[in-house]
């Protein structure tokens, strides 16, 4: 029945694509002749002006050719030299060009090195070119070269070749002026029909007009042969539309499209407005795209249908089977669960609990694997209740940014610790719930808790250790005193001259010697009595007492310890916790300075100032890929900063853990006393 429903909605499901394929295809079909029209357009569009642009390179290059040889004359020279610009008579030779090449309207013109024309083949008008811009610097017409621009006569193409006699005197220069005729004759042969339009700021200059008569306002008509009907529809719709175009434009059944020249100032000098009918262009590939398209759509519906019919039909028969394939092959145990029975679950979950032989059986032994997960108390262990109207599951699945664990005994009754993830996703009410034995995990770390406790012991023992140390180096001068002072009295005792004066004074040398032991005991009593009692302190005064304590360490081991500060801090906290940190930090900076530097370079600052408490040493430092690493427990690099131990990583959790400041490990260059130093500094932050 299930198998029948499926197939029902397979063929109304194809039904509905094959409705929205055949409107979307209608879609595409349009979009895509659109598209298409509109490449071809662009692409006419190219090819116009690329056909444009080599006409005009081919122009200018035969140009050129022509001043080459004309200028090869050696009776030019002499008539330039002489003044005889009468006898200049370049009139055949025109004619001869236009008779014998496609090239029409050939002008020749000389001009001197004043810029005057002293010869003009077309005209018996002479005078000064200042006004052409492509003139302008002399310079640059003793050099052949070539533009083009506008004058007093039209707008042409020019080629210009320098005049120089045999001492390389510049005498000025011959320049063939050609027009644009030529280029829209073969422009036409390709089915492009021209329009050349002088930009209006030529018109000023343009006082002579003789190819051609026609203006629009301002703007000239240059071509002589253009088309009448064109040049009239150009006219009557407003020539600033057609020299604005950026590209081309479609129109009235033409394409459109502008060539623009410009002078030699970059400024726009005229535009060939190329019209092209749209009918010559060829459009047969759109013609057939929505025969092959709707085709295509057809053979495409009837694949796609067969394909997914095959397809869904083959994966009705082995899906159940591919499923429990897959979670099978998962390494954890997987199962599928609404929370309050076991829908379904891979072989872990068996082999976990070996006196079950298959689900079913599970299912009748425990209903649900939550009623397996044993109560540790704590507040990341999940077991089955009540969560706040959600069941185990439930409330997993709605906090799955938190890291849930459940505790199971496995079937030798050992304690097996699992993190427990759900899917993102439910299925037919259904979660499924992935369990990840993370056993080893919590072992290692109740190992790794009673590791940092026995290293914490270690750094105690350390402590009592130099605190021995400290108390010898204290009682070492009174003893001495007293032991000088018994034994002088036994030596004066012997030879018969103690007396009772001596007696008395030595006693009372012996009584202030011993008092001073006994303070020394008093003194090391106090400062190492352990007071967990949290109440306030001045920092000051726990550093300075700190200092004082190693007082006697930094003489014998010439250390130079300075403590500057510009204010004081009242802190509350534990003052024994306070000073075990301070001087861990002390005598792992002693530790360091006594194995690495000679005795005139030791040196331990320590400033506490802006709330910040700074301690460095001269001891060079640490290595940079250790420096992150100097305050973990289990870091066992030796360096100077673990001569000693655990220290800085019991001031890492006093500073930071305990008391919420931030404390920060670096290595540090500075200068004291005109010395160059570098060592570790650590830096408390108060604020």
């Amino acid at each position: 029945m299930k198998k029948k429903r499926n197939i029902f909605l397979i063929i109304l499901a194809f039904i509905v694509s094959t409705f929205f394929a055949i409107i979307l295809t209608n879609y595409y079909i349009n979009k895509k002749q659109k598209e298409l029209l509109n490449s071809i357009y662009e692409s006419t569009h190219k090819n116009i002006f690329e056909k444009t642009q080599n006409l005009i390179n081919d122009k200018q290059n035969t140009s050129l050719a022509i001043a080459i040889s004309l200028s090869k004359d050696e009776t030019l020279y002499a008539h330039l030299k002489n003044k005889d610009f009468e006898k200049l008579n370049y009139i055949k030779i025109a004619k001869l060009i236009e008779t014998n090449s496609k090239y029409k309207n050939i002008w020749i013109q000389i001009f001197d090195s004043n810029l005057n024309s002293v010869y003009r083949s077309w005209t018996n008008i002479r005078g000064s070119l200042n006004f052409r811009p492509d003139l302008k610097k002399v310079e640059a017409l003793k050099n052949i070269s070539t533009s083009i621009s506008a004058g007093l006569f039209n707008i042409g193409i020019k080629a210009r070749t320098p005049i120089f006699d045999e001492n390389n005197n510049f005498y000025g220069a011959l320049e063939v002026v050609t027009h644009f005729d030529s280029i829209t004759e073969d422009l036409v042969k390709n089915n492009i029909s021209p329009v050349v339009i002088g930009d209006k700021s030529i018109r000023k200059n343009l006082t002579n007009p003789l190819l051609s008569k026609l203006f629009i306002d301002d703007y000239y008509i240059a071509n002589e042969n253009v088309d009448m009907n064109l040049y009239k529809y150009i006219k009557e719709n407003g020539v600033e539309k057609y020299i604005n175009i950026d590209k081309f434009i479609i129109e009235n059944g033409y394409l459109i499209s502008k060539y623009p020249l410009f002078d030699e100032n970059k400024k726009n000098l005229a535009y060939i407005i190329n019209f092209m009918e749209l009918k010559s262009i060829n459009l047969e590939n759109i013609k057939h795209i929505k025969i092959q398209t709707t085709l295509g759509t057809v053979i495409a519906l009837i694949i796609i249908f067969t394909a997914i019919l095959v397809y869904y039909l083959r994966d009705m028969k082995y899906q159940n089977s591919k499923n429990k394939i897959l979670l099978n092959s998962q390494p954890n145990i997987v199962i599928i669960t609404n929370g309050k029975e076991i829908i379904d679950a891979n072989k872990q979950l068996l082999k976990f609990f070996p006196l079950v032989k298959d689900l079913e059986e599970f299912k009748k032994t425990h209903v649900c694997i939550c009623n397996t997960f044993e109560d540790l108390e704590k507040d990341d262990y999940i077991i089955n209740k009540d969560y706040n109207g959600k069941n185990w599951v439930e409330y997993i699945f709605e906090n799955q940014d938190k890291n849930f664990k459940v505790a199971i005994r496995n079937s030798e009754n050992k304690l097996r610790h699992f993190s427990v993830k759900t899917s993102n996703e439910k299925i037919d009410l259904s979660v499924i719930v992935t369990f990840i034995d993370v056993t080893n995990e919590i072992l290692q770390l109740e190992k790794e808790k009673n590791e940092q406790r026995n290293m914490f012991q270690q750094s105690k023992i350390n402590a009592i250790e130099n605190t021995l140390n400290s108390i010898a180096h204290h009682w070492r001068q009174p003893l001495s005193v007293i032991s000088t002072i018994a034994s002088g009295m036994k030596l004066k005792e012997e030879i018969k001259e103690l007396n009772t004066k001596e007696i008395l004074l030595s006693c009372d040398k012996i009584i202030f010697n011993t008092k001073k032991l006994s303070n020394t005991i008093e003194n090391f009593s106090n400062f190492f009595e352990k007071d967990e009692t949290i109440s306030t302190h001045s920092l000051v005064e726990m550093v300075n007492n700190v200092i004082l304590f190693c007082e006697t360490i930094f003489e014998e081991n010439s250390i130079v310890c300075e403590f500057t500060h510009n204010e004081d801090f009242i802190l509350s906290c534990s003052q024994s916790d306070f000073s075990d940190s301070i001087l861990n930090i002390i005598e792992n900076s002693i530790h360091a300075l006594v194995n690495n530097k000679n005795k005139e370079d030791r040196y331990i600052l320590i400033n506490f100032s802006n709330k910040v408490l700074s301690i460095k040493d001269s001891a060079d430092g640490v290595e940079e890929d250790v420096l992150s690493k100097i305050y973990e427990p289990y870091f066992s690099t030796k360096h100077q900063s673990f001569g000693v131990g655990l220290g800085l990583f019991t001031v890492n959790e006093f500073f930071t853990r305990n008391l919420e400041f931030e404390i920060e490990f670096k290595n540090e260059e500075f200068k004291h006393k005109n010395k160059k130093l570098k060592g570790l500094s650590i830096n408390i932050n108060f604020n």
